[in-house]
Formats: C-alpha cells, structure tokens, sequence
C-alpha cells in the first residue's frame, strides 16, 4: 500500500499543478478580454479555439486521450469567454451614459438588398434618409458594427407567425452588441415576375425559407417548386436577371418597384398581419442605460424545477417572452433569453436582478431601450 500512497502523492502534486496553472491562465484571459474590448474585437474566435485544441492533441504521446483534451478545453476555453463577458458587462454598467440616445443620423447596416425585409424596417425606424449599407448575412452586420463600418446593424429576430429567428440568437452576445431600439414590420408578400409573365407560367418559387414557411399554403396550393435565397430581396433580383418565366419571387410588395417587376398576386403569407420584431443592435459602448423593456440570457443546470425557481424572481416585471437555445458545448444544457417589460430603475428592481443574478449561469444583458 505504500506505493499506492506514493502514487496519490505524486497525482496530488500534480494536481496541484494543473490548478495553479489553470488559475494563471485564467489571469491571462483576463487581460486577453481587456484587449479585445479596447479593440472592440468579438470575443468568440472558432478558429482559433480549433486550433488551441489541434495544437494540445498534437502535443499527446498518447492519442487515444484526444476526446479527452477536446473536452477539457472546450470548458476551459468556455469558462474564458464568459470571464471575458462578465468583464465587458461590468465596464458597461460602469461606464453607462444614462443620457445616451438614438443617433438618427448614423451609418445603418442591414441584411438583404434594397427592398426586402431588413431594407424596409431599417428605414422605418430611422428615416426614408437613412444611410444605409447592405450585408450578406446577419454575422457581417455584425463585424460591420465591431468594424465601426456602421454605428447600428438592423437584425430580425422574431416574427409572429414562425417564431424566432435562431440565426440571430445565437451569435448577439458573441459579438459583444447590445439592443438600443426594436421596430415592428408588417410583412406582406406578393408573387411577382418578369413582366409579361402570366400566372399560369409559373413552376416555381423563390425566396428566403423564412419567407418560403410564411407562405407555404399558397405554395402547396399551386404545387410550386421552392428554391432558397439569402433573403427576399435577393430572390426579386435573381428573378429579374433570369429571363425564366416559370420563375415568380416571393419578395415584400415593395420590391417589384426596385427590380421592375410585375405583382402576380398579392398578400400571400399564410397569416393576414404577418409580423416580424427586428432590433436594432449597436456596439456595448454605444449600448443605452435605460428604457422599459430589457432582453436578457442565463444558463441554468438540467435540474427539477430551475427554470420556475428563477422566474420566480421576476414577478414583479411582465415577462412577454422566453426562449430557450441549446449550448452547443453541454449537452442537453440550454440559454435562455427573456424579453421583459418594466421599471428597472427602482430599487427593488435592482435587488431583484441581484438575487436574479446569483441563480443563473452566464447572465448576460443583451439590451435595455424602450418598447
């Protein structure tokens, strides 16, 4: 049994090693997070964190450990970026500008072309004078914020017919935005086509598949082959290049104007009021401080009865949504965002989301501003 307790010994120390080392490295993600606020760079790197795990596998002699390695350093690399969050976070409430407001007059991004969905709401918020610039996709409205490309990026993120929009979910808090604003657009859809395109000509249909679910009783009805774009608009523009009269866009009713199309048929979506919420996101340091409706996300352990605990806690707000996205580095595990509704000035409020916050994992406030 003596060698057993040398063995102990000898894992103990070892141990012990593994702890100092883990805390340091914890001090350097610290000053890593500094960093990247100072130079307003995302915090989340997939590349990199790729390469941190291929590089520690390499160092293996023995390769059957490599799950092993993989998994300890996705929690490591995990626990440093919320060390890093809560850094930012902190620095926000301390540096907060309680008279910050709206600047109208500020370069917007959005997703989409002229015409769609993003196009439409951007100006709706901020003005038919709006500076506008399109992006691609949601994540380079994003980089174009942390850029300092534009000052806001205008992102959908709920619509009352499909739900949420989980594309924008899941990458808000990577980039470190906050919401300053959200608008209201309603969403009608029209068939529209080359002109002198008949109706009857049409075999298929193109469009954002949001676009595409919104209005799938009037495709299944006609029996029209559904084909994908990077949004609504897209779709109007790839139509009037194709010189294909069996193909009809499903885009916003604005759109014929823009890309000299006919209306085929009007309001085609599913639901007669069809809504979607987009927000309007800004950089932390241009977050606001106030407002009546707050969004949040938290993480809570896969235990009876954790979610209602902690909704407990806030009966004194309206809670008017809650969604829930799983984590993709714990297994069956999962964010939640609430949009909430309220004074969240007084004091009670501000004991309430300190008790709030000693409940939850990784609470994050990803937005105050007015409804």
């Amino acid at each position: 049994m003596e060698e057993l307790k040398d063995l102990r010994k000898k894992i103990d120390e070892i141990d012990r090693n593994i702890v100092r080392l883990i805390d340091e490295r914890m001090k350097v993600s610290v000053k890593v997070g500094e960093i990247k606020k100072k130079n307003n760079a995302p915090i989340f790197d997939p590349k990199r964190e790729k390469e941190v795990i291929a590089s520690k596998i390499n160092l293996l002699e023995n390769k059957e450990l490599s799950n092993l390695i993989t998994t300890i350093y996705n929690d490591i690399m995990y626990t440093s970026k919320q060390i890093q969050k809560h850094l930012i976070a902190d620095n926000d409430t301390k540096e907060n500008n309680n008279n910050k407001k709206i600047k109208y007059d500020s370069v917007i991004a959005y997703q989409g072309r002229e015409g769609g969905n993003g196009y439409e709401a951007a100006k709706k918020f901020f003005g038919d004078e709006a500076k506008l610039i399109k992006k691609k996709s949601f994540e380079e409205v994003l980089e174009s914020i942390r850029s300092s490309e534009s000052y806001y990026g205008v992102l959908p993120l709920e619509n009352s017919s499909t739900g949420m929009v989980n594309e924008v979910l899941d990458i808000l808090a990577d980039y470190n935005c906050k919401i300053v604003g959200e608008v209201y657009l309603t969403i009608e859809y029209a068939l529209m086509a080359n002109k002198n395109t008949n109706i009857g000509n049409i075999k298929k249909v193109i469009s954002h598949h949001q676009a595409l679910k919104q209005c799938s009783n009037f495709i299944k009805e006609n029996n029209y082959e559904e084909i994908f774009s990077t949004n609504t608009a897209e779709a109007a523009f790839f139509v009037s290049n194709s010189g294909d009269d069996s193909l009809a866009s499903i885009s916003n009713k604005n759109a014929y104007k823009i890309y000299n199309l006919n209306i085929l048929k009007e309001n085609i979506e599913n639901i007669k009021g069809n809504t979607t919420r987009f927000i309007v996101v800004s950089n932390y340091d241009n977050a606001l401080s106030s407002g009546n409706k707050m969004t949040m996300r938290f993480l809570l352990p896969h235990e009876n009865g954790s979610l209602s605990n902690v909704l407990d806690k806030l009966k004194i707000f309206n809670l008017t949504s809650i969604v829930s996205r799983p984590h993709v580095e714990r297994k069956w595990q999962y964010y939640f965002y609430i949009d909430m509704v309220g004074d969240f000035e007084s004091d009670e409020a501000k004991n309430v989301f300190e008790e709030f916050r000693r409940s939850v994992e990784n609470f994050i406030v990803l937005g105050v501003y007015d409804e």
